[in-house]
């Protein structure tokens, strides 16, 4: 990614724009063509690329968590990449196609996503008062809008067809981030909030619930669960309220893994740390039924290992 390029961007044109015998490039479209996909995701990280060597720096996909990186220069970035993304594609976006409505969606998630990012950042340092409760306000907004973005993209009828890209994409940083303020928020009308979310997100996202899948989804689905009793513990919370829904199926397909009924899974595909073990490293086997569960689900930002959250496997 850092290495010079000898190439320009693709040209925002058509097929019939191309033709035998010419002498000259084509001019640019104005508006979104067939290509306007591709040419955006270029046009992001060619934008990256440029202001890093514009500025004698090292050009590196992670860079929204480089703690060198003044925050001034981040929010500069961030800054030109929306309106350049606003100037050059979202005002042409028609939202009665299916490919302009995934670009309107997955960019205004990609912001969202880089601002969450370089919020977290102070936030995992783990100094006791490092963050204010504002920045912890901002944070969670910026998680549960980015996560929003998620639940439209896997709800939006018109995007049926590109399930198979956006199943591929889920911000579980965003995820771990409501989770924490879940933990320790007393706001119950901010609870219901992310709750309804939640359940939001695992009714369009049905890809959260194969656990086995993916080893993120296991601990994540056992941190739902146990979040949920916590709330039941709240003296604040009406101890007869039903599961919802998610959360009841959560625990339906947890206990088929632990007793491996888990339909449709080859034991080569059940991960070892699964079998007789604890399903989450910060909670102790058999807490379901011996532990406090306001207790067990009581974890700040340093808490977390984040390289697992920001895992592909």
């Amino acid at each position: 990614m850092g290495a010079d390029w000898d190439a320009k961007l693709p040209l925002n044109i058509e097929d019939e724009d191309i033709y035998e015998g010419m002498a000259e490039p084509p001019n640019e479209r104005k508006g979104l063509t067939s290509l306007s996909y591709c040419l955006f995701t270029f046009w992001v990280l060619d934008q990256q690329r440029n202001f890093f060597h514009a500025n004698k720096g090292r050009f590196a996909l992670s860079w929204q968590s480089n703690k060198s990186l003044p925050d001034s220069s981040k929010d500069t970035l961030i800054e030109q990449l929306e309106n350049g993304i606003n100037k050059n594609f979202l005002q042409y976006c028609d939202p009665i196609k299916p490919i302009d409505t995934l670009i309107q969606l997955l960019a205004r998630a990609l912001i969202c996503g880089m601002r969450m990012r370089t919020l977290l950042t102070p936030a995992q340092s783990g100094k006791t008062g490092h963050v204010s409760e504002e920045h912890r306000s901002t944070l969670l907004n910026a998680s549960m809008q980015l996560l929003e973005y998620n639940v439209a993209m896997h709800s939006h009828p018109s995007l049926r067809s590109f399930q198979w890209l956006v199943t591929g994409f889920f911000p579980w940083q965003a995820f771990m981030c409501v989770l924490v303020e879940m933990s320790h928020g007393k706001d119950s009308s901010k609870a219901q909030r992310i709750w309804d979310l939640l359940s939001d997100l695992y009714t369009a996202n049905a890809s959260l619930s194969e656990l086995l899948e993916d080893r993120r989804r296991l601990h994540a689905a056992r941190l739902v669960v146990t979040a949920w009793k916590a709330c039941l513990n709240n003296p604040d919370t009406d101890r007869s309220l039903p599961n919802p829904d998610f959360v009841a199926n959560l625990e339906a397909r947890l206990s088929e893994v632990s007793t491996g009924l888990a339909p449709n899974i080859k034991a080569k595909d059940t991960p070892h740390e699964t079998v007789g073990q604890s399903l989450d490293p910060m909670i102790p086997e058999g807490f379901m039924a011996e532990q406090d569960f306001s207790a067990a689900f009581d974890f700040d930002f340093p808490d977390i290992d984040w390289s697992f959250w920001n895992s592909i496997d």
